[in-house]
């Protein structure tokens, strides 16, 4: 079982250094899209997720086709606005540890704005069974994505949804 670094042992001034980190190395998300829904699995999320140049992420979707049934891990993190970044941004935690081992944290930058595109999204993020990962660009039904569980816990999600201002 993959298990992501456990932030809940930081206390709050370490915690919020930490995130700050993970928010500076985190590949934005570009779009978030339904992808495929079905009694049986429930909802997927299309992630347009820009990669930055990482390889290990662009081949990611390859190896995930060749190898499936690998063991992943993934977890919500938030950061209130601040000055120097005043909107939200919710972090999608993601750990591969079979086939491949490679972790990164997926970024959305939400703004109060009711007509911002991610905040429009949040409702189908905190309705997703799964996630349909897609680097430099949309996610499509023909081309590979990877796929990732949907994080249980979704309390940072309500927070953002619920228009919380700093």
């Amino acid at each position: 079982m993959s298990i992501l670094e456990d932030l809940t042992r930081l206390t709050a001034k370490r915690l919020e250094r930490r995130l700050e980190e993970l928010a500076g190395e985190a590949l934005p998300c570009v779009s978030a899209v339904p992808f495929e829904a079905n009694p049986e699995e429930g909802l997927t999320v299309g992630l347009w997720i820009e990669s930055q140049g990482r390889r290990d992420v662009l081949d990611l979707a390859r190896v995930l086709e060749t190898e499936p049934g690998g063991h992943v891990a993934t977890g919500w993190s938030l950061l209130s606005p601040s000055r120097p970044h005043p909107y939200w941004r919710l972090l999608l935690r993601v750990h591969f540890e079979r086939p491949v081992l490679c972790s990164f944290v997926v970024r959305f930058d939400i703004r109060d704005d009711a007509s911002d595109a991610m905040r429009r999204s949040l409702p189908l993020l905190l309705a997703a069974s799964g996630f349909a990962l897609a680097f430099d660009r949309l996610p499509e039904a023909d081309r590979p994505v990877a796929w990732v569980p949907a994080p249980a816990a979704h309390g940072c999600v309500y927070e953002v949804l619920g228009g919380a201002s700093a």
